[in-house]
């Protein structure tokens, strides 16, 4: 009788911790003399994992910046508005005025729309551009001075607590995870070391009875790893089969001379009608090539590299003063977003 191993570097973290957390509890149940003075270390290494695993997702200020980034948007709108409204002044002065400032605003398109650091910087060298003296007079004419102003002073603010944010920050916390869990580990084989060999030294009750717990618990722990592993292959053979049979009878189009044949690859980039299949050509039985294709009017079609879907990025709506189609014109302006940087969309689905 002995206790039972498995590799916990395949549990998830909350997944580990737990596992750790019921091996302590169970020991500490059994309350085995010999056996508890190893557990006073598996406890604190415990609470070193609970501590980190605790850590807000968030980090500091991130709210205060979102509303600061909405801030400075609404201010370079007022700027933006106000050039969109003179351009539609019948006075030669303003309408020359407003041209000169627009033109200096469409140095810098989607500036709003930018990830934060792009776009704190962006703002900076604009306001340095509309402070400039050969557009003093038209800023002056547009009254666009205090506006100016109050764009630069946010601007500045966000920039401040955006550097006092990184003295929060935690870096690296995936490898300290590791580390912790790395030493939990430790811990428990210190446990189940000395539970062996007080089995072999002194067996009692208590300690068959522990370990035949323990080994339920490391037995179902595992069923669970095994049962998750099954199911994300049959889920991807699932797909892979269905994706075959979609395609096996366009395949034989793509067969161009004699000894050719092809095959599906068992790959896929992109999602729903933009989905592309990769498929392998082969010549006498060797394989020859491999090309992407999408499927259009029922027909595989063949996608150069170039032409191939990429991840799409989230980004702040489009919003571009030079992309007016006419002077006097202006799209209406979108919801303010918050930090670009995040991407979405998929590639391959898993195949």
């Amino acid at each position: 009788m002995k206790t039972k191993s498995f590799t916990k570097s395949r549990l998830r973290n909350l997944e580990h911790f737990q596992f750790a957390q019921n091996v302590l509890n169970l020991c500490r149940e059994a309350n085995i003399g010999k056996l508890n003075a190893v557990l006073t270390p598996l406890e604190q290494a415990l609470k070193e994992e609970d501590l980190l695993l605790n850590l807000g997702r968030k980090e500091q200020g991130s709210q205060e910046l979102a509303h600061l980034d909405n801030e400075r948007g609404r201010a370079w709108r007022m700027i933006s508005l106000q050039v969109q409204a003179d351009l539609l002044s019948k006075k030669a002065d303003v309408l020359s005025a407003a041209r000169a400032v627009k033109e200096v605003l469409e140095r810098y398109p989607r500036l709003i729309y930018l990830p934060y650091s792009q776009e704190t910087g962006g703002i900076t060298n604009l306001v340095t551009d509309l402070r400039s003296t050969a557009l003093s007079p038209a800023v002056q004419k547009l009254g666009l001075k205090e506006m100016i102003d109050n764009l630069d002073a946010i601007n500045k603010t966000f920039a401040t607590l955006y550097l006092q944010r990184l003295k929060s920050v935690t870096n690296e916390v995936g490898v300290e995870i590791r580390r912790l869990r790395t030493e939990t580990d430790s811990r428990i084989e210190t446990v189940t070391d000395r539970i062996d060999a007080l089995h072999n030294l002194e067996s009692s009750e208590a300690i068959r009875q522990l370990i035949t717990v323990y080994n339920n618990l490391v037995i179902k722990q595992s069923n669970e790893l095994a049962r998750r592993a099954a199911y994300g292959r049959a889920a991807s053979e699932k797909r892979r089969a269905a994706f075959k049979e979609l395609l096996r009878p366009m395949l034989p189009e793509l067969i161009t001379e004699k000894g050719m044949t092809v095959a599906f690859a068992g790959r896929t980039l992109g999602t729903g009608k933009n989905r592309h299949y990769l498929i392998s050509f082969y010549m006498d039985g060797a394989k020859d090539d491999d090309r992407w294709h999408r499927i259009e009017e029922g027909k595989l079609v063949h996608v150069p590299e170039d032409q191939l879907p990429k991840p799409k990025r989230k980004k702040k709506p489009a919003y571009d003063l030079s992309s007016s189609p006419t002077e006097g014109t202006m799209p209406t302006p979108p919801a303010q977003g918050g930090d670009s940087s995040g991407a979405e969309g998929s590639i391959g689905g898993g195949l």
